[in-house]
């Protein structure tokens, strides 16, 4: 399996060390291990499992901007992409948000097994979250791939970002859903600078990566309180 990742991760023109394609490895096999009994993703098959969630999460790496210190993954699942940026970024530190308590659980075992020191994994709702002390516009980079439409997950992503901070957001499609985010991008103050169409090594399935940049404060009162930002898109 070593090979097929290697193979991979040069025709998405990414080249890692050793030791860090040994942790995506040791990350991977702990996923089919925990899968065989806990239901944290669909796909089973391992090159596609290797495809379609680490080299997919791993499209994102050469667009990280330089000086990044903290990272926030929203709806991470089982870590994607997220825990695989992590490992490959020790020098970042990544907040790994869901909601569902067997995915954090397995992703805090993640971060203990392969040491892992710059990775807090966070069992909540992105509404309570940003509440605690210290939480609000102080990220550096946001990421989301393929959770919600964008009128849903920018009032969750946009609250936690610095002014002038990028949101890295990962879909599979998009033209559809834009037609309807206008007013949550202008609301947020946020904006879509550049969308690169790309698609994965192997299967040659699309995929389209969003930079959405933001451009002033966030109003205090978003995001508002759980469970509406899904009811009422912005």
């Amino acid at each position: 399996m070593k090979t097929f990742l290697k193979e991979g991760l040069k025709k998405i023109n990414l080249e890692l060390d050793e030791v860090t394609v040994d942790l995506l490895l040791e990350y991977g096999n702990l996923l089919l291990e925990t899968n065989q009994h806990t239901n944290l993703t669909a796909i089973r098959d391992e090159k596609n499992m290797y495809e379609k969630h680490f080299l997919d999460s791993l499209l994102l790496q050469n667009k990280i901007p330089p000086n990044i210190k903290k990272a926030m993954d929203i709806g991470t699942g089982a870590g994607f992409p997220g825990m695989v940026l992590a490992i490959v970024n020790p020098n970042i530190n990544f907040t790994l948000m869901d909601s569902v308590s067997k995915k954090t659980k397995f992703l805090e075992m993640v971060a203990a097994k392969l040491n892992l020191p710059n990775v807090e994994v966070v069992n909540m709702r992105a509404e309570d979250y940003i509440k605690l002390e210290g939480k609000r516009e102080t990220y550096d980079l946001g990421l989301c791939r393929g959770v919600s439409k964008f009128n849903v997950i920018l009032e969750y992503m946009i609250p936690f970002l610095k002014v002038d901070a990028l949101f890295l957001a990962q879909k599979m499609d998009y033209q559809e859903e834009l037609k309807y985010s206008e007013n949550a991008f202008k609301i947020l103050n946020s904006s879509i600078i550049k969308v690169d169409s790309l698609e994965l090594p192997f299967c040659k399935d699309p995929r389209y990566i969003f930079e959405i940049k933001k451009i002033s404060v966030t109003d205090k009162k978003y995001p508002r309180r759980a469970g509406i930002p899904l009811k009422r898109p912005l």
